[in-house]
């Protein structure tokens, strides 16, 4: 059975619009990736599109192995990527600024990462998602070795 290693919930909300998760080192390499549909990744960086999503939270977690599914989440997507540093960030560009999330550290340069990334958004009974406004993202990262 996998476990978690180490997990961190960004206290920064992103607002108008996260773009994706990036390597602290290479971030400039997510804009050569074009998020066919909601997310593609490259070398570097995770495209994601939440252009419906005015206000995302997101929460890293690094497991030992391929962690367990879930399945009450909106919407998944996994695939790989190599990541130079080893550490990552979400960025929100809107209006030509680019702001950044807090520093998650997987332990290992030039390496490459399963991912999973999983989306919630929140409601309550008669508050509508699009009401409440707030998206959830879980990135999920393991060995791919």
């Amino acid at each position: 059975m996998t476990e978690i290693i180490t997990e961190l919930l960004d206290q920064q909300e992103i607002l108008k619009y996260l773009t994706g998760i990036a390597d602290v080192e290479e971030e400039s390499d997510i804009y050569d990736i074009d998020p066919e549909g909601w997310i593609s990744a490259g070398e570097n960086a995770i495209a994601i599109n939440e252009r419906e999503s005015p206000r995302c939270l997101i929460k890293y977690e690094l497991w030992d192995g391929e962690p367990p599914p879930l399945d009450s989440w909106d919407r998944s997507w996994s695939g790989n990527v190599r990541l130079a540093s080893g550490r990552v960030f979400a960025l929100s560009d809107y209006d030509g600024d680019t702001t950044y999330g807090e520093e998650f550290d997987l332990g290992r340069r030039d390496t490459l990462w399963r991912v999973s990334i999983h989306r919630k958004a929140l409601a309550h009974e008669d508050f509508t998602p699009d009401l409440v406004g707030v998206t959830l993202l879980k990135a999920r990262f393991w060995p791919a070795d």
